[in-house]
């Protein structure tokens, strides 16, 4: 048998290498329909690749947030650290905590999608970016710190023990302490309690 012309070996090849990547891109679609409903079953509609990626990126710091420890007690007894025998009382200080809420039916309905992590003590917004190209998709990670970062999935008791508990007994220990708690969020966020 005669061999075969190269230019045409290299267009065979080249149909080859095209109907493997029309298969590829093909199930890659089928998969992404999936995943899609799992998301929007998952209430976390939105676009399947900067969900993914956030998924990745959380998968990736799993398990990396501090534990909070035992509450604060403000006016508690330090020990002696100026050398005079005499415990010096902790002073109250500023304390700033964060709760995510959870995605709201309203953003569901506009399609985005939780965006938020918080790993205690810090807060992580990801913002669904573009490169210049206007196709190829990434994530530009925001980190802000607190002295208290609280997901969605925090009782509003485990918040209240780490915030304003300290408060309540600093106030009522009997030595004239006075303390201030302003909570700012949406309507039903857990600010009254």
């Amino acid at each position: 048998a005669p061999a075969k012309d190269p230019t045409c070996l290299r267009m065979e090849r080249m149909e080859a290498e095209r109907e493997e990547r029309r298969r590829t891109m093909k199930a890659r679609k089928i998969e992404r329909a999936a995943e899609e409903k799992r998301n929007i079953a998952a209430g976390n509609p939105g676009d399947v690749d900067f969900i993914g990626m956030v998924r990745e990126w959380r998968a990736d710091r799993a398990g990396t947030a501090l534990p909070r420890g035992d509450p604060v007690q403000l006016g508690a007894a330090t020990g002696d650290s100026t050398g005079t025998g005499r415990e010096e009382l902790q002073q109250p200080k500023i304390c700033i905590c964060v709760r995510k809420r959870p995605v709201s039916d309203k953003e569901r309905k506009k399609l985005d999608h939780d965006s938020v992590t918080c790993l205690h003590p810090t807060v992580w917004v990801h913002s669904a970016k573009r490169r210049v190209d206007g196709i190829t998709k990434y994530l530009d990670h925001s980190s802000f710190a607190f002295d208290h970062a609280f997901d969605e999935n925090v009782s509003t008791e485990e918040i209240y023990s780490h915030s304003t508990m300290p408060l309540i007994d600093f106030v009522c220990a009997g030595r004239g302490g006075r303390a201030t708690v302003f909570a700012y969020g949406q309507t039903g966020s857990g600010k009254t309690f």
